[in-house]
């Protein structure tokens, strides 16, 4: 066995010259004459299509290369996240996700794959604050009265809606219910732009959603935005919106997007494409249209998306364990 290793080793060491420069030409020519497609969870409409496709217009700018987004909802992300892992590793398919992949093992027992062992992490890309939205029909303009609007009354009698059971909404709304004394009944939607079309129908009471889904319909009047849960202070996109915690609530948590792609990616790929979204996150248009939604551009490279992956697995595994919450609820 001993022998073997050694062998594959050395084979690995004085692969021949014709391979490597191969492999150097496309990491080097990355995307090439090849299709990107870029996977993402959700159906059109919400946050994560939308930084999906500002990155995949840049990219295609900055590349000259054909990248396009590829909506892959269904399964509370399973279906996205299954298809990404089951493709090739030569950077023709990466995954763009929120926090919601990190909270996905507790909720699938069965998932089928490893978050940890079956995807390449590549770059942190932007953080966008929490928002609190509600109708626009509704009379409350802040989020202390919206909390004392529902105190004491049934769980059956107030709806709140997020993109999938287990998804960051769902848990950050399940943990603000904690700490208001509130309760209220969960409606799971298979992405955020058909919750937040719920919301301005008035079929559902509450939503906490990134500002990118929500800012056209808040200045329009079609929805109020009522407190912004972050940990420095109000938002330029919001001015007049408080915080979460001006309004005496601890709530100070985000929306992170990264980009991973399937297990095993060659470092000096996964070091070309990083290079490349930092080249989108750096283009001043570019950092304008995300600050102007509301976000933070962050660029952290691989290790700093896996930091906050395995951050977020821990927290949220034990609020999703404690309070029983599974894929039905």
């Amino acid at each position: 066995m001993k022998r073997r290793t050694m062998l594959a080793a050395a084979a690995a060491t004085f692969a021949t010259p014709g391979l490597v420069r191969a492999q150097n030409t496309q990491t080097a020519a990355w995307p090439g004459n090849r299709q990107v497609r870029i996977v993402i969870t959700y159906p059109p409409g919400g946050t994560s299509d939308f930084v999906a496709r500002v990155y995949a217009t840049r990219l295609s700018a900055e590349t000259g290369g054909n990248v396009v987004v590829e909506n892959r909802s269904g399964g509370g992300g399973v279906v996205g996240w299954t298809n990404v892992v089951r493709s090739a590793n030569d950077g023709t398919t990466l995954l763009l996700t929120d926090n919601s992949l990190a909270t996905a093992p507790p909720l699938y027992p069965d998932l089928g794959f490893d978050i940890r062992q079956d995807f390449t992490p590549i770059s942190l890309l932007v953080d966008y604050p929490t928002v609190f939205v509600v109708p626009g029909n509704s009379p409350v303009r802040t989020l202390r009265e919206y909390v004392d609007s529902v105190r004491g009354k049934p769980a059956d009698a107030n709806f709140y809606g997020s993109m999938g059971a287990g998804s960051s909404p769902h848990l950050y709304t399940e943990y603000l219910q904690d700490l208001a004394g509130i309760r209220m009944t969960h409606v799971p939607y298979r992405g955020m732009g058909p919750a937040f079309t719920d919301l301005l129908a008035g079929r559902i009471g509450l939503l906490i959603a990134a500002p990118a889904t929500v800012m056209g319909a808040v200045r329009e009047g079609r929805a109020h935005a009522i407190a912004i849960g972050t940990q420095g202070g109000r938002i330029p996109s919001l001015p007049d919106v408080a915080t979460a915690k001006e309004q005496g609530f601890d709530f100070s948590y985000s929306f992170w997007y990264g980009m991973l792609g399937p297990k095993g990616m060659d470092p000096a790929l996964v070091g070309r494409i990083q290079q490349e979204l930092d080249k989108v996150l750096a283009h001043a248009e570019t950092r304008a249209r995300f600050v102007q939604q509301g976000a933070t551009p962050v660029a952290g490279d691989a290790a700093a998306l896996r930091a906050v992956m395995e951050s977020d697995l821990a927290r949220w595994s034990e609020v999703v364990r404690a309070k029983g919450i599974t894929i039905q609820n």
